[in-house]
């Protein structure tokens, strides 16, 4: 079965650029900061923002710095990536709040995480083996192609990557600076490109660019950066590329700590606001429960709740280390891939609970960086799965209730208040019910509620059932049975508790800063 061709990956696009989730009421303090710092940089040359300070609902996520001024307390990749974004903004004459966001999340995060979807699936194939070895007569073969395609689906389309690929977030971007770092050193260990030398260049640009988008990405970025210097061939000469490669994100980086904190190695956590950020270090207090059943499975955030399809990725590192066919081929990287994700369960268990919780969110948002590397190994898993038609049909109907999830989170509310116990029917399900549906495509051309996200819930699925219904020991038939399994596990997440009062707080100040406005007389039901 041949691979995708690289306009398939153009259906994305429908999918991540169809719906806008903007409230201008909101003002995310995780999205405002980041605008405002870009605004301030092109109109007055300065970083801080201090006189913008009345634009925002929270200041949170701000740090005084030893200068007096007022700094976002986040790494400043996002806001220097949106720079020729606003002055392309400024030059067009879109200056309003809606536009800027619009034109920062689309050129700064959806585009990127759409570029790198291409650069995921490639590496896949490496990953997809683990059943097909044994299968086949040529030990190269990889025609795992069905659990490519479903890697594919779960990622994109049933993770965290959604939503953080429509907002102005870091993490997403954090996500494919480490992955496209993977990707490289993947290709200059395993011989797979023709100038080794740009490869190695290029783990360590993309190594240093994740951290300048978000500082945790630190962890990804240091285990792919091992991996390159113990996997390479020629490893003085590889590590010099590779510190020759990461040196201008790393001399921005460092230049714009110590402009506004200081110290080139001062960030912006040690003056906070938010004092938990200080805690331990940045945050890290020592694992606890709460923690990590908040990150793994608490029915408003867990992961494993909301994707689970995650499950894979263990069936996948098992797979893997039972074949020694699989060993060989893609051993180290799934071990890397391994190590990626306990590396950031552990740290975010580890995080103080509120800080682990991370939030108004939709699932475990620190998680995200680590998502590529999760996609890599369940890939194995998924190949495995596909030994036998009811694993085949549980691996696949995993993967549609994640993008249900996730899908209905961006057409309605992706910013779940973190209090609610059951926010995809005490909120998600309910907006869609009483006719809310936020600024997309359809409301563009006049549709209002449920039926101005109908055509990209209908799309979504078609896109779901050609990805995951093709190949070998695929059809429509299993493919039909998984998306009514995967339906039944989103009716399961009625069981879960509810909150109680809290849930009507939430409702009132969600539809009360909601828009665009609803057909009269629609919000009274």
């Amino acid at each position: 079965m041949s691979s995708l061709p690289k306009r398939a990956f153009l259906l994305f696009a429908v999918v991540y650029l169809y719906a806008f989730p903007y409230f201008d009421k909101l003002r995310s303090a995780n999205e405002m900061p980041r605008i405002l710092m870009t605004q301030e940089i092109v109109d007055h040359h300065v970083f801080y923002v201090d006189h913008r300070i009345a634009e925002m609902a929270s200041l949170a996520d701000l740090s005084r710095g030893p200068d007096g001024h007022l700094y976002p307390n986040k790494a400043p990749g996002p806001s220097l990536l949106a720079v020729p974004l606003y002055a392309l903004c400024k030059a067009l004459g879109w200056r309003s709040l809606r536009a800027c966001t619009w034109a920062f999340r689309v050129g700064a995060v959806t585009l990127p995480a759409l570029l790198f979807l291409p650069a995921f699936y490639w590496l896949t194939r490496r990953f997809a083996v683990t059943g097909t070895l044994e299968r086949s007569p040529n030990p190269g073969a990889t025609t795992g192609e069905p659990a490519r395609r479903t890697a594919l689906a779960a990622y994109a389309l049933g993770s965290p990557a959604l939503p953080y690929g429509v907002l102005f977030f870091s993490h997403q971007l954090a996500a494919v600076c480490a992955g496209a770092a993977f990707v490289a050193a993947v290709a200059l260990v395993r011989r797979e490109t023709r100038h080794p030398e740009d490869a190695a260049a290029a783990t360590g640009l993309f190594a240093a660019l994740a951290v300048a988008m978000d500082y945790q990405a630190a962890l990804a970025s240091a285990a792919v950066g091992v991996y390159a210097l113990v996997r390479s061939r020629q490893r003085v000469r590889a590590a010099l590329l590779m510190v020759a490669g990461s040196l201008p994100a790393v001399a921005v980086l460092a230049s714009y700590h110590a402009l506004c904190f200081g110290s080139p190695l001062k960030t912006g956590y040690a003056y906070s606001f938010d004092t938990v950020t200080r805690q331990g270090f940045m945050g890290i207090v020592g694992p606890s429960a709460t923690s990590t059943i908040s990150t793994l499975i608490l029915p408003a955030n867990g992961l494993l709740v909301l994707a689970p399809w995650v499950l894979l990725a263990l069936v996948g590192a098992v797979a893997v280390a039972a074949s020694r066919a699989a060993r060989a081929r893609v051993g180290a990287e799934a071990l890397v891939a391994l190590v990626v994700f306990v590396t950031y369960l552990v740290f975010v268990s580890s995080l103080a609970p509120y800080m682990a919780r991370g939030g108004w969110c939709v699932g475990p948002r620190y998680l995200t960086t680590c998502l590529p590397f999760v996609g890599w190994l369940a890939t194995a898993g998924f190949d495995a799965a596909d030994r036998r038609r009811w694993t085949s049909v549980i691996a696949q109907a995993l993967v549609v209730a994640g993008a249900v999830v996730y899908l209905v989170a961006i057409t309605t509310y992706p910013h779940w208040p973190d209090a609610l116990a059951n926010p995809l029917y005490e909120l998600a399900f309910r907006l869609l019910y009483r006719g809310y549906a936020v600024h997309s495509l359809g409301t563009a051309l006049g549709l209002r509620g449920i039926w101005a996200v109908l055509p990209l819930y209908l799309f979504t699925l078609g896109l779901l059932v050609w990805l995951l219904g093709r190949g070998p020991g695929r059809s429509l038939r299993t493919t039909a049975l998984a998306c009514a399994l995967g339906a039944l596990i989103i009716v399961g997440h009625r069981a879960f508790p509810l909150t109680g009062p809290y849930a009507e707080k939430a409702w009132g100040f969600v539809t009360g800063t909601w828009e665009p406005d609803l057909t009269p007389g629609r919000a009274s039901r």
